[in-house]
């Protein structure tokens, strides 16, 4: 069997594509009707958003769908044209392709599109800068409200002022929320939502934990799909929904010793966004017995737990902690060290992103730092997530068939 058309190893897996469709949907339906839609990016202040009754649309997300349906690169070069660097975020290129396309007809957009136009912009700097510069330029194009959480680095784990930072923070953005709105906050709307998003990102950790059992029971290809539910809804009933189905399955999976790759032999972790248009990388290594089973991008981007007993704080705490993006380089070996471990990884796979150079910075020092602490062996390739312009498919799986054979003659 071909691996395109090999069967996914959870059953729960087929209800995302649902789950999508009706996100899509509802938003759709929530603009028509007039109800405010604001454009968020990833590690934003999502359960807020929904405890005030404003959907969220991800133009990042938008961006991953495009390119895992091969469509990202005319928008790249839409964007290019209108003179945007090409060395800009591919995620900000096809947004802004998008919304200037002119000349040729453009594609048929899945989902009818982003809804146009926003109501509302939020923002984090935890991803990267370039995310705060590229809704500075969609505030100026709709005239609409920007909201930007400010986060510093963390060091290990934040401290009470780095923590009473992101409150202060979070008060004036219910503040402005009110006046946007021209609702009273309540509070607990806001507490629920914390509730659900603790409850959600409790079974997804579980999950990923499952994830680590030998043999390993299903691998990254099919989870980066899997993980749409914890980017965009946290802090509704829906993640937490499929993400207990899915961590129920996954526990009958590991009692029967069920394997996604049949003789598993080499055990794998990937760092940084997955290469969205070549998501097949993942699934080709299972030729060769070898399967990934932990992501960074999957572990320690999306989700996190909240302290319920001071939900501010709790909050807050979440927003800073266990974010790769917001992790020194020292933190992340130590992160790594540990995931190795707990997970009888054999190597480590890192993807020097070109679109997200600060998730890619200090990857070659972490390469050295694992051999000579553990004696891991690691392989940087390189490539964009979502523009292919560039990319080498045969030599990236060229590069990953030596490094699989490295590994087969260590062990």
């Amino acid at each position: 069997m071909s691996q395109k058309a090999k069967k996914r190893a959870l059953d729960t897996s087929y209800e995302v594509a649902a789950i999508l469709k009706n996100y899509w949907a509802e938003i759709h339906a929530a603009k028509k009707d007039g109800k405010p839609v604001a454009w968020a990016s990833g590690n934003g202040p999502v359960e807020l958003l929904y405890a005030f009754g404003i959907l969220p649309a991800y133009p990042e997300n938008y961006a991953a769908v495009l390119a895992s349906r091969q469509m990202a690169l005319d928008f790249c070069q839409m964007a290019e044209s209108m003179g945007f660097s090409r060395d800009l975020c591919s995620y900000s290129k096809i947004n802004l392709g998008d919304l200037l396309w002119k000349g040729k007809e453009k594609p048929a957009m899945p989902f009818d599109g982003l809804p146009l136009p926003p109501d509302l912009l939020v923002t984090t700097r935890i991803p990267c800068l370039v995310q705060v510069k590229w809704w500075e330029v969609l505030e100026d194009w709709y005239h609409c409200p920007l909201m930007i959480l400010d986060a510093p680095l963390v060091d290990g784990s934040p401290t009470e002022d780095q923590i009473d930072y992101i409150v202060v923070q979070l008060k004036e953005m219910i503040s402005k929320l009110e006046d946007f709105t021209h609702t009273k906050f309540d509070e607990q709307k806001f507490i629920e939502a914390l509730k659900l998003s603790d409850e959600a990102a409790g079974y997804w950790d579980e999950i990923m934990d499952l994830r680590g059992s030998v043999p390993c029971p299903v691998g990254a290809r099919e989870m980066c799909g899997n993980v749409f539910p914890l980017v965009a809804m946290l802090g509704t009933q829906v993640p937490v929904d499929f993400y207990k189905k899915m961590r129920d399955e996954l526990r009958s999976k590991v009692e029967m010793k069920a394997a996604m790759v049949p003789d598993e032999k080499i055990r794998l972790i990937y760092d940084n966004i997955p290469i969205w248009y070549h998501l097949e990388l993942f699934s080709y290594v299972e030729q060769f017995g070898a399967v990934f089973v932990m992501e960074t991008y999957l572990r320690y981007v999306w989700g996190g737990r909240i302290d319920l007993r001071d939900p501010y704080r709790g909050y807050a705490r979440k927003i800073l902690s266990n974010v790769w993006l917001n992790m020194s380089v020292e933190t992340r070996f130590k992160t790594l060290v540990n995931d190795i471990k707990k997970h009888k990884a054999d190597g480590v796979v890192f993807l020097s992103n070109r679109s997200c150079r600060r998730y890619s910075i200090g990857q070659y020092e972490l390469r050295d730092m694992l051999q000579q602490e553990l004696g891991i062996p690691s392989l940087v390739i390189e490539a964009d997530h979502s523009d292919p312009s560039g990319y080498s498919e045969s030599q990236t799986k060229l590069r990953m068939d030596s490094f699989i054979e490295l590994i087969k003659r260590r062990k």
